[in-house]
């Protein structure tokens, strides 16, 4: 059984809890927060099949910590210091999106994940794992040559009207390497790259929030023979589905970010798939991919490139929007 470290005490790190405990194959034992009680109150609520995690305050402490694994769900601003110290410890890490600030940040970690023999994963939801956009993946043949896709994942925060309200939540500050790009932005922008490979060029801007951080933004791709755009925002909402225009086909989804329902629609015929999901923003999928990845850290490879190519277009984006960020 792996023993699982946890740092970060959001509501993304009880989501990945959630799937622990119904995953008999790992046991959450150890929380790290820099807040000793807000440690101690997210050990108590932990859904652990045994005693309570054990409570340390320091990454010096989790990486002496007899465990086998840990997952980074702290500020962006941490990602790269925390997972480069927990892989250089010879443990197995899976870090939250955005993994790093940059892409020399992630080719370190994956360096250092190779010298030590660890599995290092970013949680997305790529094909290789999430049924449902392996659906995807696997109903583009069916459509024919894509010439037109559109990408969208715009949710506003809940902390948005804090912002607003003249407060500056995490989510909202540069100095976190925050914003809606590095928040959100790299699920739709995942997909493309995944499906469709780097653009051979692309034109991009953003709305600029007070500070100069990114509140939403938005992409022009270009493909051979295919447009592909791709918008995100954290300062509103958009119901609305992702589309990819084949020249026989087309296919919509209903969330970028998490594939639930995907339409394929051919020569009249509409064919729906449904992906079960047990729970809203289930994560069982990454827990289930990264611990089969911590016995055979080779099946990494494909994801590691997929993640270098996406924080390379990032950076790009950043720097055309005016937006600099800190950190690696």
């Amino acid at each position: 059984m792996i023993g699982l470290a946890t740092i970060g005490t959001s509501t993304i790190t009880r989501n990945l809890l959630d799937a622990v405990a119904e995953d008999p194959r790992v046991r959450h034992t150890v929380v790290c927060s820099r807040d000793a009680a807000r440690g101690a109150a997210f050990a108590a609520r932990s859904p652990t099949r045994a005693d309570s995690p054990r409570v340390v305050t320091t990454i010096d402490d989790l990486v002496a910590a007899d465990v086998d694994a840990v997952y980074v769900a702290s500020p962006n601003i941490a990602h790269h210091s925390q997972a480069l110290a927990a892989l250089e410890a010879g443990k197995h890490v899976l870090v939250e999106k955005s993994a790093c600030v940059t892409a020399a940040g992630w080719q370190q970690l994956v360096d250092a994940a190779g010298r030590h023999g660890v599995a290092l994963l970013e949680a997305n939801r790529n094909s290789i794992w999430h049924p449902g956009t392996a659906e995807l993946r696997d109903a583009l043949p069916r459509i024919g040559r894509v010439r037109m896709s559109q990408l969208s994942y715009c949710q506003r925060s809940s902390r948005y009207d804090r912002f607003l309200a003249g407060q500056l939540p995490g989510i909202f500050d540069p100095r976190m390497a925050a914003g809606a790009l590095m928040d959100i932005g790299t699920y739709p922008l995942e997909t493309m790259v995944e499906l469709f490979g780097v653009p051979e060029a692309f034109s991009t801007d953003a709305v600029r929030l007070r500070n100069g951080i990114d509140g939403a933004g938005s992409l022009l791709a270009r493909y051979d023979g295919h447009l592909c755009s791709v918008v995100w925002s954290k300062i509103s909402d958009s119901p609305g589905p992702s589309v990819i225009q084949g020249e026989d086909g087309t296919i919509t989804v209903d969330a970028v970010e998490d594939p639930g329902v995907i339409e394929v629609r051919t020569a009249g015929t509409v064919r729906t798939t449904r992906i079960p999901h047990r729970r809203v923003r289930d994560m069982a999928h990454e827990l289930s991919a990264f611990i089969e990845a911590t016995e055979s850290p080779t099946r990494c490879a494909l994801p590691h490139r997929w993640t270098s190519e996406r924080l390379v277009l990032m950076e790009q984006i950043r720097e055309r929007i005016g937006v600099e960020l800190p950190g690696r």
